[in-house]
């Protein structure tokens, strides 16, 4: 189990790693659809489900924002706390409940801040992220010591 719970941990860091990708991909394509070929970003654009006005890179905030935000982050993060309670890490528990509830900052409250408040909380949404890879890194790591009621080992000769 605590193999488990590091290969998660890992996972998580691994796709915020992903989700930063994604958006500077869909960013950088954006922009450059917007200076190339002339495209407008405005309301009627982003409420529009069938437009012809589409950019190459316009999958970067579908994997941001679904794929990885919305569905695999958050459900990795949910596995690793239940598979904390079996792991035996040490504060992995803890550490687990930490990554969930960072998320929960993630998916929920900072992106409805930014838009209902201020756009501001959308800084604090980059911050955080960066705050749940080392949450994660660190989780993993928790998983990867040694614990320390584990038998030494000896090296074997042949005699």
């Amino acid at each position: 189990m605590r193999a488990t719970y590091r290969v998660l941990a890992y996972a998580i860091a691994l796709l915020v790693v992903v989700q930063a990708g994604a958006l500077a991909w869909a960013f950088f394509g954006m922009t450059d659809w917007i200076s190339n070929e002339n495209g407008v970003v405005d309301k009627a654009l982003l409420e529009c489900t069938d437009c012809e006005q589409r950019f190459t890179a316009e999958w970067g905030f579908a994997i941001h924002m679904f794929f990885n935000g919305l569905l695999l982050i958050p459900l990795i993060s949910l596995l690793l706390l239940i598979v904390s309670f079996f792991a035996k890490v040490p504060g992995g528990v803890l550490w687990a409940l930490g990554i969930v509830l960072l998320i929960v900052l993630q998916v929920i409250l900072l992106p409805m801040l930014s838009r209902e408040v201020d756009p501001a909380f959308g800084a604090l949404h980059g911050v955080n992220a960066i705050v749940l890879l080392v949450a994660a890194v660190m989780a993993g790591r928790k998983a990867s010591a040694v614990p320390r009621d584990a038998p030494e080992r000896t090296a074997v000769t042949a005699g």
